[in-house]
């Protein structure tokens, strides 16, 4: 089921935990816990992009109307997701 799970996380526009849940035909928790073991596993890593230090500018910032408001999480396929994918 994991890998279901990354599949499912690499082929979303948008990750979102009750979508994956309906698709799979499993509870939430399930899923909320899948994750949890592919962060643990070290198959995906999250990052809530909050950034104490920017020198970016907030002209050029994809994040300048969220800035320090609200973090936002991303899903990040490690090369290690990537490899069991490709199995």
């Amino acid at each position: 089921m994991l890998r279901e799970v990354l599949k499912e996380i690499k082929d979303a526009d948008y990750i979102s935990k009750s979508n994956i849940a309906l698709k799979l035909n499993k509870s939430e928790s399930l899923i909320e816990d899948a994750f949890s073991q592919l962060i643990r596993m070290g198959y995906i890593r999250q990052n809530d992009n909050s950034i104490t230090n920017c020198d970016i500018g907030c002209g050029n910032c994809p994040y300048a109307s969220s800035c320090n408001k609200t973090y936002i999480k991303s899903i990040i396929i490690t090369e290690r997701g990537k490899k069991l994918l490709n199995r």
